[in-house]
């Protein structure tokens, strides 16, 4: 029990870093793009290729993840994103952005192994505490990413601000992977397949288990809405509040401290009393309500507390919804099935940019929050199918 729980904690140490370096870089980089002369619809294309990238290379990580272990991908994932953002800091065109986020995509297994090390370490009981832990590790992230990232920016960022900002991502990075390399212990010990038993393929886990399949499908609404209001909020911020980057990235830190104080306690403890699936409801209703309010916001008051339903609402919903992924996997696929979660929310990401940046630019600032709303509403028809069958 010690050795989970000092290998849990170095897990989680390990996510910490690497996503806050992920927090640094994210609220800077639509006003990077347009300081090299792209359109919104141009800049949340370059921000979806991340996930793109992701999407092609998930399967493939998550796989070699149950071959070889998750410590190998933990490290190459986080190796890959600095590489990434040294490009970045370079770029000198919004396909020069794009190419190096598609890149950093590509090289992006260590979410995937992340979690299936965390579904390792747990039981039916555990389960959804220690997605709950790796949430809460994603969340901090996010409170010190763009708490620090808007304190490197500057008022009146110049293009060598912008790239300050890609380095010091990249030295988070670098410290993430140095730490897993030393500090976390393999959870997961690789065993040889029986002879003419192949690796679980992700559609034929989809086919054989509606359940994993519905629940991949709102894992993909999720995060397609939520990738909407990301890559739009920066420039809905612009155009109605005439924010910057230091405002959008304090902003974004608040949520961040949100999703921990749900994310680290508070969901595993809905979790125990109301069980995961009714979790995972309320925490859709109030992400609905607050891309909702989001979109009639007009003033500072109106958004934050859009946004305060909208981050309880993520903090609820995300680890319950893991927690069930997680429990359609036996010992030797969870690799594959988290990296199958991991594909549907990259997915998510990659569809939710496409939309949102013409929706943005031809019906108004509002238009992407409107449709996350939609999209959320569609995810609660998914649960409320599954749960009546």
């Amino acid at each position: 029990m010690k050795s989970h729980t000092a290998s849990l904690a170095a897990l989680v140490g390990v996510v910490l870093i690497g996503m806050t370096g992920f927090g640094v870089f994210l609220p800077i980089f639509p006003f990077l793009s347009l300081e090299l002369g792209a359109s919104p619809s141009a800049t949340t294309i370059a921000m979806g290729a991340y996930s793109l990238g992701q999407l092609i290379a998930s399967p493939f990580w998550g796989r070699l993840s149950d071959r070889v272990g998750r410590k190998p991908i933990l490290i190459a994932g986080l190796l890959g994103g600095v590489a990434s953002y040294l490009w970045i800091a370079r770029a000198s065109s919004v396909e020069e952005l794009g190419a190096a986020r598609l890149f950093g995509g590509l090289m992006a297994g260590n979410v995937g192994a992340a979690f299936a090390a965390a579904a390792d370490l747990a039981d039916a009981k555990t389960r959804a505490r220690n997605m709950g832990l790796l949430g809460a590790a994603v969340g901090f992230g996010f409170i010190a990413g763009p708490g620090l990232g808007a304190s490197l920016i500057g008022d009146a960022p110049s293009r060598a601000d912008f790239a300050n900002v890609c380095m010091a991502s990249a030295a988070l990075a670098a410290l993430a992977a140095f730490a897993a390399l030393m500090l976390f212990r393999e959870t997961h010990v690789a065993k040889a397949a029986p002879a003419g038993s192949p690796a679980p393929q992700r559609w034929r886990l989809l086919a054989s288990r509606p359940s994993l399949a519905r629940f991949a499908m709102v894992m993909l609404l999720m995060i397609a809405a939520q990738a909407m209001m990301e890559t739009t909020f920066g420039l809905w911020a612009d155009a109605r509040l005439a924010w910057g980057p230091r405002e959008v990235g304090w902003t974004l830190a608040g949520l961040g401290a949100g999703a921990v104080l749900l994310q680290g306690g508070g969901a595993g403890a809905a979790s125990r009393m109301l069980g995961e699936p009714l979790t995972l409801l309320i925490g859709l209703v109030l992400m609905a309500a607050g891309f909702g309010g989001l979109a009639a916001a007009n003033e500072a008051p109106t958004m934050i507390a859009a946004l305060l339903a909208l981050v309880a609402g993520i903090g609820l919903a995300t680890p319950a919804l893991n927690s069930l992924i997680a429990a359609e996997a036996g010992e030797e696929e969870r690799g594959a099935v988290m990296g199958l979660s991991q594909s549907a929310g990259a997915f998510g990401r990659v569809v939710g940019p496409l939309a949102a940046g013409p929706l943005f630019e031809h019906q108004g600032s509002s238009a992407p929050f409107v449709g996350g709303a939609l999209v959320i509403v569609l995810a609660l028809f998914v649960v409320n199918r599954d749960q009546s069958r």
